[in-house]
């Protein structure tokens, strides 16, 4: 009698463990996502991060659509009128290819698009 009540008890608990694990799993997700405030995933991202969100929401960035040229064109102004430090290569090419692919004129990841 007593190993059956075990068993009871043990089955009653399988829903409750499973439903942790799932807590679990989702909030690991959500911590990678947050931790590149919504960036898309790809070489470049950490980069894109550490220069942009320096100054300014990731969102600003994810918002925009352009061409590599009006990255380019922007982080210029961004130098040039704003006080932003340059960024010395490798770390520039990154960025451009990054924001060129992920944030161009085709907006495959603007916010609330998928």
């Amino acid at each position: 009698m007593k190993i059956t009540t075990r068993l009871v008890k043990m089955t009653s608990l399988l829903p409750l463990t499973a439903s942790f694990i799932l807590l679990l799993a989702t909030s690991s997700n959500a911590q990678e996502e947050d931790e590149f405030e919504g960036l898309a995933p790809g070489i470049g991202q950490e980069e894109v991060l550490i220069y942009c969100s320096a100054c300014h929401s990731t969102r600003i960035v994810q918002q925009q659509g352009m061409k590599r040229s009006g990255w380019e064109e922007t982080l210029e102004w961004m130098v040039e009128d704003q006080g932003m430090s340059e960024i010395d290569e490798p770390d520039l090419a990154l960025i451009l290819d990054y924001l060129s692919k992920h944030y161009n004129v085709d907006r495959p990841n603007f916010p609330g698009k998928k």
